[in-house]
């Protein structure tokens, strides 16, 4: 097994995951998902506002990353908007990893 597979797997997981929450948001339509969602994630909780903030530093963090290390390896700037821009409307944990799939590939590839 190659790492790309791991981390594809990682987003089909995360997707899975993530998707079986998100059911309950759906009636609000795409943006309403995401406004409601971080709505809820902020008032709920002491607990649910740490995890917010972490995974938005987190993500923050994860976007430099994937835009630099995608732009030095070639990788096409409309990919690296398009992993940001899902990321932020489906969830980090499936499009980083996804990311990080695509550059596993471009690595192996030039070896």
């Amino acid at each position: 097994m190659k790492l790309w597979h791991v981390y594809v797997a990682i987003a089909v997981v995360s997707l899975v995951l993530t998707a079986s929450q998100a059911f309950g948001y759906l009636d609000a339509g795409v943006a309403g998902v995401t406004v409601d969602f971080w709505r809820d994630a902020f008032k709920a909780n002491g607990a649910s506002r740490f995890l917010a903030f972490d995974v938005i530093g987190l993500g923050t963090a994860c976007f430099v990353l994937l835009w630099v290390e995608g732009r030095r390896l070639g990788i096409d700037a409309r990919w690296r908007v398009g992993y940001i821009v899902l990321s932020l409307l489906i969830g980090v944990s499936t499009f980083v990893p996804l990311f990080l799939a695509h550059r596993q590939r471009v690595l192996d590839a030039s070896q």
